[in-house]
Order: C-alpha cells, then structure tokens, then sequence
C-alpha cells in the first residue's frame, strides 16, 4: 500500500479487475468510435490472445499514420509511439479499420462501401509507416465489419508483410 502525501476524497468506484503488473508487448490502433469498443476488445482477447493489450483510439485510427512523413499529425504520433514501444515494450501493433467510419465518409463524401479502398490504402501507408520507424515490430491489420448489428473481423493483406505470432 502507497503511503499518499495528501488526503483523497472518498472512492467513488472500487474495480474488480486487480492490477496485472506484466506488460503484453502489444498494441491496437482502431477508430475512437464506442459502438465499436467492446468488439475491438472482444476481438483482440479472444481472437488475438492479447489481453490488456494497450489502446489507442482516435478518429479514422489508422488513417492518422498514413498521411505524409512531414505531417504535424504524423509527426505527433511518432512521439506518442516512440514512447510506447520503447517504454512499453511494444512488439506488435494492430491495425484495425471499419466499415462506415464516420472520420472516412465526412472527409471523402462518400458512402461507406465507397470509403472501403481508401481505408484499405490508409491502412497499407500506416503499416508501411511503422516498418519503417520500427523495424522489428510485427504489424497486423484488420477491417471490422457490420452487417445490421452482427460485427466481424477480416484479414488486410499487408504487402512485404509478416505472418502475426
């Protein structure tokens, strides 16, 4: 137990989950949008084994790597990752990309079908990105699907790619 130099209020909430002090190495990349969340998680424990994998969520999720090498938003991002593998020891990411992203449909104009081979570049460019920053670090992608409210995941081949662990 932590002896605090100051007073806290009282808990408002006591977790369930305990603190698990091992790092996974892994990391998923994937849209901020909350209809998704639980599948994202779902998806990354049950299928990928990665539990407690870390999180990072933003609009578009992968599409914020695509973008060119001297992009401030690009730039930005390589800070953030450049901690997170090295402080978390980050040996895999995992890009996952869905259907009817809101960040793809109001930027392009388009349907969300009509987004799909934009998202499947950006999400090319972002592999290609981290390969480069990073040149032992496996990288995956996915694109998330709904079908009225049944969601699933599928495979994105990744030229010069590498077969997940």
């Amino acid at each position: 137990m932590y002896e605090l130099s100051h007073r806290l209020p009282m808990a408002a909430y006591h977790a369930t989950e305990r603190w698990q002090p091992e790092r996974i190495g892994a990391m998923a990349l994937y849209c901020s949008d909350g209809r998704w969340g639980e599948a994202f998680d779902e998806f990354c424990h049950r299928h990928l084994q990665i539990p407690r994998y870390d999180r990072w969520a933003m609009p578009g999720g992968p599409a914020w790597l695509a973008g060119p090498p001297n992009d401030p938003l690009v730039q930005a991002a390589k800070v953030q990752l450049d901690f997170l593998v090295k402080a978390h020891e980050l040996e895999k990411i995992v890009l996952i990309t869905h259907f009817g992203c809101a960040w793809y449909g109001q930027k392009l104009k388009q349907s969300a079908e009509e987004c799909l081979e934009a998202q499947f570049k950006d999400v090319e460019r972002a592999a290609a990105t981290l390969r480069g920053w990073y040149s032992g670090l496996a990288v995956e992608a996915y694109l998330a699907m709904r079908l009225n409210e049944w969601l699933s995941f599928h495979p994105i081949e990744l030229r010069g790619g590498r077969p997940g662990w």
